[in-house]
């Protein structure tokens, strides 16, 4: 197993992929890079991914919604 680190709001190519791990390869990505392969992920039945599901702790999330609501009044 490896680690392969892209850049944020990188474009992933299918050669990109192929690169990164051979056809026959089992690959794990974030859901945001599956939405990037999306166009030429199909046959490729050995690709998963994670969703993300980001949450801010409730301190900061009320700090945070106090300050955009702060901005829109």
């Amino acid at each position: 197993m490896k680690t392969v680190a892209l850049a944020d709001h990188q474009a992933i190519t299918e050669q990109d992929m192929l690169n990164i791990a051979p056809a026959n390869q089992t690959v794990m990505m974030t859901e945001k890079d599956a939405v990037k392969c999306r166009a030429f992920a199909e046959g490729h039945a050995n690709w998963w991914y994670l969703p993300v599901d980001a949450q801010l702790d409730s301190p900061l999330a009320e700090t945070l919604l106090k300050e955009l609501l702060g901005l829109v009044r």
